[in-house]
C-alpha cells in the first residue's frame, strides 16, 4: 500500500475514498487538501475519463478515487482523514442546527467520534446530528443549565454520595448524567471524570477548552454506542420522509433510549428534516 495525498475536492459516492464505503447518489463531502488515502498502486499521471476502482491525478495535481471531481475553495481547513469518514462543516451545521462557526469548531470531534463508534453511515450521521442537535441546543451548552439539585439522591442515577445530584449534572453533547454514568465512562476512557466532571463540558462551546469539545463529544458518541442506536438507525431508510410510519418510529425509539421519553421530538424531527438533503 502506497499513500498520496489528496488536494482539496468533492465526491460523489460512486467516487467514495476509500472505495468500500457504501455507494448511493450525490455528493457525500468534501475532501480536504492534506487528507491521506492509501492505494494498492501509484496514480496515473493524467486520466481524462478514469474507470472506477483506481486512483489518478489529473493535470492540477489532484489525486481522486476513480472520478466525479469538483474542486473547492483551496483555503478549506485541513483537517485529518479518520478511517475514511468523510463529513463537512455544512453537514453538521444543517444536521444540528449549529452556527457554522460552532460546527466548524466541533468538526474534527465529530470525525473521530464518528470513527470511534463506527457511524459511518449517512443515516447514522444524520440521527446522530439530530439528537445532539436537539440535547445541546445547536452544538451550544455541553452542560445543562440547571443546577442537578433535583438529581440529589436519585439512586438510579447512582447518585448516593451528599451533592452528587450537582456534581455530576448533565454534561456532554447527550447529557452524561449521575455519579454512575461518570464513573462508567471514567472506567471506559481511562480519565478521571470523577474528580473532574467539568472535563465533560464546561457551560456552552463558546468557553469550552479543546479538551471539553473532545470529550463532550466522544461521551455522546459513548453513550449512542452503548445503547446500540447504529442498529437503530439502520432501520430508517433516508430516502423517504422522516415522518412515514416506519422511519418515524425508529427515529422514536433512539429519542427514548437518548431521553427516556419523547421530550423534544418535534424538535428532533425538524434537525433531521433541515439536514437530510445534505447527506442523501
Amino acid at each position: 500500500m502506497a499513500q498520496f495525498e489528496v488536494k482539496a475536492a468533492k465526491l460523489n459516492k460512486r467516487s467514495m475514498v476509500p472505495p468500500n464505503l457504501p455507494y448511493d447518489k450525490g455528493i457525500a463531502g468534501v475532501v480536504y487538501q492534506g487528507y491521506r488515502f492509501e492505494a494498492e498502486e501509484a496514480p496515473a499521471a493524467e486520466v481524462p475519463n478514469p474507470a472506477l476502482g483506481k486512483w489518478y491525478k489529473d493535470s492540477s495535481g489532484y489525486y481522486y478515487w476513480g472520478g466525479a471531481l469538483e474542486l473547492i475553495q483551496t483555503d478549506t481547513p485541513v483537517l485529518p482523514l479518520t478511517a475514511g469518514i468523510i463529513l463537512t462543516a455544512g453537514q453538521v451545521q444543517h444536521g444540528t442546527g449549529a452556527s457554522l462557526a460552532t460546527a466548524q469548531k466541533f468538526l474534527p470531534f465529530i470525525i473521530d467520534t464518528c470513527s470511534k463508534y463506527k457511524i459511518n453511515t449517512p443515516v447514522r450521521q444524520l440521527c446522530f446530528l439530530a439528537q445532539v442537535g436537539h440535547e445541546s441546543a445547536g452544538l451550544y451548552y455541553t452542560e445543562e443549565l440547571v443546577s442537578g439539585a433535583a438529581y440529589e439522591g436519585r439512586k438510579n442515577l447512582g447518585n448516593t454520595h451528599a451533592g452528587d445530584g450537582v456534581r455530576y449534572k448533565g454534561r456532554g453533547l447527550i447529557q452524561i448524567t449521575g455519579r454512575g454514568n461518570y464513573q462508567w465512562l471514567t472506567n471506559d476512557f481511562k480519565v478521571d471524570f470523577m474528580n473532574n466532571p467539568t472535563w465533560l463540558g464546561g457551560k456552552n462551546a463558546g468557553v469550552c477548552t479543546p479538551g471539553q469539545l473532545k470529550y463532550a463529544t466522544q461521551s455522546a458518541g459513548w453513550y449512542w454506542n452503548n445503547h446500540t442506536l447504529n442498529a437503530v438507525a439502520d432501520e430508517i431508510d433516508i430516502g423517504k420522509t422522516i415522518d412515514e410510519e416506519a422511519n418515524l418510529e425508529h427515529f422514536k425509539l433512539i429519542t427514548k433510549r437518548i431521553n427516556g421519553g419523547y421530550n423534544g421530538l418535534n424538535d428532533r424531527l425538524s434537525r433531521y428534516r433541515a439536514g437530510v438533503q445534505y447527506f442523501r
